[in-house]
């Protein structure tokens, strides 16, 4: 189980959105907002496209039922979290897209 702050937004902007704890336990993301009461789980398996921008840390997923996500975790110049667990939760979230051989764009 591995723990990060991110920020979810709603769309492919990087401003505004909502801060937020996400929570990688396998393929679960669990994310519960910070102050807000917001909470959702996300399965890495139903993922079907992704991206990644790493200069802002922009995760951008489509799932199979076409619904749309982004979160903003760790990058080189804006991000949620820039310490070493915020890197670490990018690559943990690659490792497991590429395990469901999910095609990520822009890593």
């Amino acid at each position: 189980m591995h723990t990060s702050t991110v920020k979810v937004l709603r769309g492919p902007i990087t401003f505004g959105g909502w801060k937020a704890q996400l929570v990688l336990n396998g393929d679960l993301m669990t994310i519960q907002g910070t102050g807000t009461g917001r909470s959702m789980v996300v399965s890495l398996a139903e993922v079907k496209r992704a991206s990644f921008n790493s200069n802002n840390g922009l995760w951008a997923f489509r799932l199979r039922d076409g619904k749309r996500l982004w979160i903003q975790s760790s990058g080189a110049l804006l991000s949620a979290d820039r310490t070493a667990a915020g890197r670490e939760t990018n690559a943990l979230i690659n490792e497991r897209l590429a395990h469901h051989s999910v095609r990520v764009f822009g890593t």
